[in-house]
């Protein structure tokens, strides 16, 4: 899960850096995209964790014998 912030950062960082340092042109766009396809693979990566630990964590309260 901290790997998937940290992704989702590195892209938001790419898209700054694309927006402010770059001039305007096609490799501008290519690399705004880029990050952008970053971002996103670090939110899914986060959130399939999320979601994983509360399936197993209800998986484990049903289980759970007392």
């Amino acid at each position: 899960m901290i790997q998937g912030g940290l992704v989702f950062v590195f892209g938001v960082l790419m898209l700054m850096v694309a927006d402010r340092v770059i001039a305007e042109s096609l490799a501008q766009e290519i690399i705004a995209l880029f990050g952008l396809i970053l971002a996103g693979c670090g939110v899914l990566w986060t959130l399939i964790g999320y979601l994983s630990m509360s399936v197993l964590r209800i998986y484990h309260m049903i289980k759970k014998k007392d």
